[in-house]
């Protein structure tokens, strides 16, 4: 059978399960009765008790490959003595809708067709000793489990031990047949038949071509061009690793996906084809930092696929590329790739140099290898605003003199201390955690701050001031005083000839009967948000914060970055344009390979190295106030809207690059004390711009309807020019300067 032709097969019996009664019959017995494939038994883990596989798992799939069928076709050499070597299968047969005994024989086959009395010779054997005298023993046993050979199955025809397990990848069956004759035998033309389907696959998935290695800290990168042949067969790649004393080289080995006779019986691999997995060898080229130690040679727990060389995986079956983590920077290593296939088989190749680690120059490094002085931290009070900065004294104060001056103030600094203050090890750790925990604590902050500078009686007597403010403006006169009291020159521009009718908005429809129209206070006044998506090409200004140009960031990520940005206010107040505040969030990364080791910043052809990576990534927030002059679009149909924002930013940035053993985490350096200084931080700033909307909805007026009725009052496009001073604005020390003068283009909606 072709492996297409298989892996329709396949795909039909995992919708039904392998395991389940996908049996097919034909004939009848007497009475109408019948027999039945009712659960699957096998011999997991060298057992003589057959249990059932579990259904969703890969034991249906890893019995019936290549490793068990050598097993099989050993232990049936051996005189099937070999019974633990999980050499065999059973399914379970039952009699049903039989009234009498039914005195008739009973044979098991596996093959092919072997219902066709022509093709049963040639595809087709017979288990012989299957334990069944006729059909009424199964009856009077309730069941029988007669046991067949995994070899059998795989290779029914001609049934000759030794032959290369290899040979076929085909879609098997069980069939019991019966033939009801005076004589009591089975002649060439049995009178009925049932089968049930099992699926094997003895044959290993292709392998990669033309591979490449690069030795990167603590890690081995592997690449590979994508292989020919029967690609869809490919479902793992995983790598094995033995270093120069021929030990696994990591201590904690990674989980095979593959099933070998080795490891199931102590068949030894070689590196022949000879009925067992086998192994090439293949050329690698390496670049960068890798070192090359020299020829490669094949100790004997490599050679036989020994699960605990077990190194790296990619469970990507179209991936081209493989790391290998947590191994020792200097040690030479000897590398095995295998690509696997769901039923475990695997096709392995031994790369014929050895691989070696070493530690390269990632950006955070860099930076601080040219004299930089740049530093992490992430602390709303003492980190941002710096230990000696009035505003952290301010914050120490109201501990101290507000809290401190009462019982209860002291029982909820302890309270804070107890409960709150030791989460601060596990947020400092996660990025995400920071962020969220800046957001949640600005606002208990700000009422602190207020709380200290105002005392407690200034900061109630405000919140009342506030509460009063907002309901004289909902009070009726208050609004028609607010109006009278209006710029003249508003005043002016409302009543000049030439109006666009503004009383009657764009999206009404004229035609429609009964209908009023809306006025233009009620309706500028319903348009409560804004939200804006805009694009730019963003460069973080770190080098001009360092004096250098070209500096460590140019040299190692380049140029700009497109990075989107998230505009959305809240609209406060909307009588001559819209003033209101909102929020900005972006988000920007850019990723190179890291320094070789020992290369100059001054080399202009400066070596990289191949086997590592690092990333910068920056996470732009920032709260601000903003100004939309609508008031020409709204009063006269010129659909043009100036508008400028300007506020305060907090800038949150971090670098990962592969750790000491390989994984990739948070770079970082180490202080003279020992203490390690992350590439992890928000720099404080400020942030302003200015620009320009065309509301579009008035180019169509059916779609501006529509879109008035779903809750969109406008909708346009815009081009902005912003530029930030996000440096820490001396107040954090040493904080990277990551604004940047931007020109930004985007689309907008107004609910």
């Amino acid at each position: 059978m072709s492996r297409i032709g298989l892996a329709l097969v396949l795909t039909a019996l995992t919708l039904g399960s392998l395991a389940g009664p996908a049996s097919a019959d034909s004939g009848s017995l007497p009475g109408g009765a019948t027999i039945a494939f009712n659960r699957l038994f096998i011999h997991e883990n060298h057992s003589a008790t057959g249990v059932q596989p579990n259904a969703n798992s890969s034991e249906l799939w890893t019995y019936f490959n290549l490793a068990h069928c050598q097993c099989s076709a050993a232990a049936a050499a051996a005189g099937g003595t070999a019974a633990d070597y999980e050499s065999t299968f059973a399914y379970e047969l039952l009699l049903q809708n039989s009234t009498t005994p039914i005195h008739a024989p009973l044979e098991i086959w596996v093959g092919q067709t072997c219902d066709d009395p022509i093709m049963r010779p040639m595809n087709c054997h017979q288990i012989p000793n299957a334990g069944i005298s006729d059909i009424a023993s199964i009856a009077n046993t309730n069941g029988i489990t007669p046991d067949v050979p995994v070899y059998d199955l795989m290779e029914p025809a001609p049934a000759e031990v030794g032959m290369d397990c290899a040979g076929r990848v085909l879609s098997a069956a069980e069939w019991a047949i019966s033939d009801v004759n005076p004589d009591g035998t089975i002649g060439t033309t049995p009178q009925y038949f049932v089968s049930q389907a099992i699926s094997t696959d003895a044959l290993p998935p292709p392998l990669p071509t033309v591979f490449r290695a690069s030795g990167g800290t603590g890690a081995i990168q592997i690449d590979w061009d994508a292989p020919t042949g029967d690609v869809a067969d490919i479902a793992y790649y995983q790598a094995l690793c033995a270093d120069q004393s021929g030990n696994p080289g990591v201590s904690s080995p990674i989980a095979a996906r593959y099933v070998t006779a080795y490891q199931l019986c102590g068949i030894t691999q070689t590196q022949s084809g000879a009925n067992v997995n086998s192994y090439t060898m293949s050329d690698v080229s390496s670049s960068g930092s890798t070192v090359d130690a020299g020829v490669a040679t094949v100790p004997t727990g490599l050679a036989n696929l020994d699960p605990m060389f077990v190194c790296g995986e990619n469970a990507d079956a179209t991936a081209t590329s493989l790391r290998i983590e947590g191994l020792n920077n200097g040690t030479h290593y000897t590398v095995m790739l295998l690509a696997i296939d769901k039923f475990g088989n695997a096709a392995a190749t031994v790369f014929n140099q050895t691989l070696t680690p070493v530690p390269s120059v990632n950006f955070w490094e860099d930076v601080q290898n040219r004299g930089g002085t740049l530093e992490g931290g992430f602390c709303l009070i003492a980190d941002t605003y710096g230990d000696d900065n009035p505003l952290t004294q301010a914050m120490r104060g109201f501990r101290d003199d507000n809290l401190g001056s009462s019982w209860i103030g002291r029982a909820a600094t302890r309270a804070y201390y107890t409960l709150f203050a030791p989460l601060g090890a596990y947020v400092r750790e996660h990025v995400v955690l920071r962020v969220i925990a800046a957001i949640v604590l600005a606002p208990f902050v700000a009422i602190a701050l207020a709380w200290h500078w105002l005392t407690l009686p200034g900061l109630l007597a405000l919140l009342v001031f506030a509460v009063l403010v907002r309901r004289l403006r909902k009070h009726a006169r208050v609004r028609r005083l607010a109006r009278a009291a209006a710029p003249a020159i508003a005043v002016v521009l409302a009543l000049a000839p030439g109006r666009a009718h503004a009383q009657d908005p764009y999206w009404d429809d004229k035609m429609r009967d009964n209908q009023e129209s809306s006025s233009l206070a009620d309706d500028t006044a319903a348009v409560t948000w804004h939200v804006g998506l805009r694009v730019g090409r963003y460069l973080p200004n770190i080098d001009g914060g360092l004096g250098m140009n070209p500096g460590p960031y140019q040299q190692m990520f380049g140029g700009a970055k497109i990075t989107p940005m998230l505009d959305v206010d809240r609209i406060l107040w909307s009588r001559i344009g819209q003033l209101g505040a909102g929020i900005s969030l972006g988000y920007m990364s850019k990723t190179a390979n890291t320094w070789a080791i020992g290369s100059s910043p001054t080399d202009p052809n400066r070596p990289r190295a191949a086997g590592d990576t690092n990333s910068f990534h920056l996470i732009p927030l920032a709260v601000s106030a903003v100004y939309r002059f609508s008031y020409l679009d709204d009063e006269y149909g010129i659909p043009v809207v100036p508008y400028a924002r300007a506020g305060l930013a907090y800038y949150i940035w971090w670098v990962t690059a592969p750790t000491s053993t390989g994984d990739s985490g948070v770079a970082r350096v180490f202080n003279t004390d020992g203490s390690p200084d992350k590439a992890m931080g928000a720099s404080l700033g400020v942030v302003g711009s200015v620009g320009l909307e065309i509301r579009a909805e008035r180019i169509d007026a059916t779609a501006a309807r529509s879109m008035h009725d779903s809750g969109i009052e406008h909708a346009g496009f815009f081009v902005e020019y912003s530029d930030g001073k996000v440096d820490g604005l001396g107040i954090q020390k040493n904080r990277p300067s990551v604004g940047d003068a931007v020109f930004y283009g985007g689309v907008d909606f107004e609910f």
